[in-house]
């Protein structure tokens, strides 16, 4: 064997602790490291406006509370997320991506500082006062009951949909269509799942500094936690400009030619998409289990959130508990990402498919029971009241679904396309991502409102417990059920492409 092929490969070995936990070479770190970064400040500043809005909404406004989440984020987030989507489009067609990151991101945060400097100061004078709104709830039809809270704070509405916003903005549009850019073929399958347990530690880091700061006295948490934020968010454009500035100036590591072409995605519309999922019995199963996580997780959270209102004093309790489930969730992802890969190799599809939907299933409904039968049974249990036992077990419930979407739900779901034709696959997932996404985000929403504004309008969820205990058994079951279906699909469909070969 000559010299030189003895010399440096391209691809050195790792051993088997580096494969798993580090498989970055050290020439790798100058921009691995800039890029984890990146994700960091982006998730960091996503946890921490994700808790404060909660807060905001359910315990800082005149005639707010848990109700007002589900109003929120189907009158004005999802046609806002409209909106975000043809600007975003504009603004790439026009300015090109990388002017894009930097009006995206300095927007975002223009808006939080003109949120701690002028809105919530003038939070009094900007808002309606609480005999307004009382008045005005009487005056306009029942319909509108908690839909007029979510007027007269409009600022916090606004800080809501705006924060909701980011992280679909800033996660999926800036970051990940930057990795896919940016990264060479050799690095993808190395570098991108790190780059999601690292972000899971700004998760955690950021519920931690969030805890610690609801205990400072007053309102002071809420302009310390956004001044936070602004100051992680232009470290994200600081950081943005160094790996173009520098990094990508590295011929090793960063050459065009081997970067992993993404397809652009099929563009659907949503009559189209139903047209085809219609077609497709397959396509239509693996759109039933995106609506039923969207919609069974979103009837869970509501009335957790409702009991935790009951439980928790002020906005700082309510940030003191979101960030509790910020960090727990971190954590259990990073857990779940460093053994979720072993789970697809070593069992069936249908097994690694049915953990996300039987967590759901099994926790969500022991605390459905905890909340209608527990204080019946006894008011006491391990020394605390089954009011503080439901939230807390709830917590736990919501922490786990969420760990498990990323290495699970996410990737069965993924591998579902792969038996699939490439004009099949391309066209389903652009139709299951249009129906299934929009759909699953919007039910429960919609059952939320329909239930307080409609059926009994003015009303609390709490008063309407029983059911969405039905409906949420329900969707677990159709979800259940829909893997088990698309199980012999898939596995179908597996052997008459290996029989093809």
């Amino acid at each position: 064997m000559s010299e030189s092929s003895q010399g440096v490969s391209q691809k050195p070995e790792f051993n088997k602790f580096q494969q798993i936990l580090w498989p970055i070479h050290n020439y790798e770190l100058k921009k691995f490291l800039p890029m984890s970064f990146l994700m960091f400040f982006i998730l960091f500043v996503y946890t921490m406006v994700r808790d404060l809005k909660d807060s905001l909404v359910r315990k800082e406004a005149i005639g707010g509370g848990a109700e007002l989440v589900p109003q929120i984020k189907l009158w004005f987030v999802m046609p806002a997320a409209f909106l975000l989507v043809i600007v975003y489009t504009f603004l790439i067609n026009k300015f090109g991506f990388k002017k894009t990151f930097y009006i995206v991101v300095s927007s975002f945060m223009a808006f939080y500082v003109v949120f701690i400097l002028f809105l919530y100061p003038n939070r009094a004078v900007i808002h309606a006062n609480e005999a307004t709104v009382r008045a005005m709830q009487a005056a306009w039809p029942p319909f509108f009951y908690w839909i007029v809270p979510c007027l007269t704070n409009w600022s916090f509405t606004l800080f809501y949909v705006i924060s909701e916003l980011w992280g679909t903005m800033a996660i999926s549009s800036l970051f990940w269509q930057f990795a896919y850019e940016v990264t060479m073929k050799n690095e993808v399958k190395r570098f991108f799942g790190l780059y999601a347990i690292i972000g899971n530690i700004g998760v955690v880091c950021s519920g931690g500094l969030l805890k610690t700061l609801a205990q400072m006295p007053g309102d002071a948490h809420i302009y310390v936690s956004i001044g936070t934020c602004i100051v992680f968010g232009i470290a994200t454009m600081v950081m943005y400009w160094y790996i173009n500035a520098f990094v990508l100036k590295d011929p090793r590591l960063y050459d065009p030619s081997q970067i992993k072409s993404k397809k652009k995605k099929e563009k659907v519309g949503v009559m189209d998409g139903i047209k085809i999922l219609c077609k497709s019995p397959y396509l239509l199963m693996i759109c039933a289990i995106v609506v039923c996580y969207g919609i069974g997780i979103n009837f869970f959270e509501v009335v957790w959130k409702k009991y935790t209102d009951r439980m928790v004093k002020g906005a700082a309790g309510v940030s003191d508990m979101m960030a509790n489930l910020s960090m727990l969730t971190g954590v259990l992802t990073i857990v779940a990402s460093l053994f979720g890969q072993n789970i697809l190799r070593k069992t069936k599809w249908r097994t690694a498919a049915l953990i996300p939907a039987s967590i759901l299933a099994v926790f969500g409904g022991i605390f459905f029971v905890i909340v209608l039968y527990g204080e019946y049974v006894s008011p006491m249990i391990f020394g605390t009241s089954f009011a503080v036992l439901a939230v807390w077990f709830g917590l736990i419930q919501d922490a786990l679904s969420k760990s498990v979407k990323y290495c699970l739900f996410d990737a069965t779901k993924n591998m579902a396309y792969v038996p699939l034709d490439e004009d099949t696959r391309t066209k389903g997932q652009a139709a299951v991502e249009v129906i299934g996404g929009r759909a699953g985000k919007a039910g429960a929403s919609a059952v939320g409102m329909f239930l307080t504004s409609v059926v009994s309008a003015g009303s609390a969820l709490t008063d309407h417990v029983v059911t969405i205990f039905v409906l949420f058994t329900t969707t677990v079951a159709v979800w259940i059920g829909s893997v088990f279906n698309l199980s012999k699909r898939y596995e179908a469909k597996v052997l008459e492409n290996n029989a093809k070969q």
